[in-house]
């Protein structure tokens, strides 16, 4: 009997010999079965900036966002520098993929801006000039790692846009006096500030491109059918991002008439705000 005991014990100690054995060989393949299909983390820590999309809120077409493929970003850190390795600022276009200078992020947060068009700004700062009718547009700040190194890129109209018909036709043009011209974007800090010289601005067709804020009292000149007509912007305040249409009518004596002012959204897919009436 003290022999098969001694032979039992001897087979049980072999069994759990082996089954230690099989542990760490089986243990690998159960975490690769278990995998949620995701990349691997890097192990250094690191990696590369990933721009999945850049989108406007709308465009001229309100036929929804729209993708922007010629921009400027600013990566900073928390303290208002650039991010480390970074030379600010980054042209990204696109062309079958996003394309711009490699990035390499890290556990340090990173705060990325995106602007339009690029320019080679310095700092955080965007000059904004009315006097080309640019539309410029910007994007709030994102927080990237290296844990969370894709970005979505939505920007905003920094600018109001302003709209002209006469008699229902869109076929005029016009330019306004006395209005600021000039100004500055923080990026960072999301604001515009608006130089106090003033000159004239010109538009592209039957839209114009002002800054948000107090408007009125500018003298206009309206072109239409070869002949221009004065006419004064009525008081109100514009906001960035939004299109006012200026319905004019021409009455018996040849004087321009504002029947309406239409304010909408200059997003697509959005409701008017509302019909303002002289």
């Amino acid at each position: 009997h003290r022999t098969m005991r001694e032979t039992d014990i001897k087979k049980q100690y072999m069994k759990i010999k082996v089954f230690k054995l099989i542990i760490p060989v089986l243990l690998p393949a159960v975490l690769t079965g278990c995998s949620d299909g995701r990349d691997p983390l890097p192990q250094n820590r690191e990696a590369g900036l990933q721009i999945e999309s850049c989108s406007s809120r709308g465009n001229d077409a309100d036929d929804g966002n729209s993708r922007v493929e010629d921009f400027g970003i600013i990566l900073l850190d928390d303290a208002g520098g650039a991010y480390t390795g970074v030379a600010n600022p980054l042209h990204v276009t696109y062309g079958g993929g996003w394309h711009f200078p490699e990035v390499t992020l890290t556990e340090t947060a990173c705060r990325l801006f995106a602007f339009h068009p690029f320019l080679s700004i310095q700092g955080q700062e965007l000059p904004v000039s009315l006097t080309t009718q640019t539309d410029y547009m910007a994007s709030g700040e994102l927080r990237l790692d290296w844990l969370n190194n894709r970005a979505d890129i939505e920007m905003a109209h920094l600018l109001s846009l302003m709209e002209v018909t006469v008699d229902g036709s869109d076929a005029c043009s016009l330019s306004l006096d006395g209005v600021p011209t000039e100004g500055m974007y923080d990026l960072a800090d999301g604001t515009l500030s608006i130089k106090p010289e003033t000159g004239t601005l010109v538009s592209v067709g039957n839209r114009l491109l002002m800054f948000p804020g107090p408007a009125g009292g500018g003298k206009a000149r309206i072109h239409y059918r070869e002949r221009t007509y004065d006419w004064y912007l009525p008081a109100g305040t514009l906001e960035p991002g939004k299109r006012y249409g200026h319905a004019l009518t021409l009455d018996k004596e040849g004087t321009l008439i504002l029947s309406g002012v239409n304010v909408r959204p200059w997003e697509a897919g959005e409701d008017y705000t509302g019909t303002i009436k002289p």
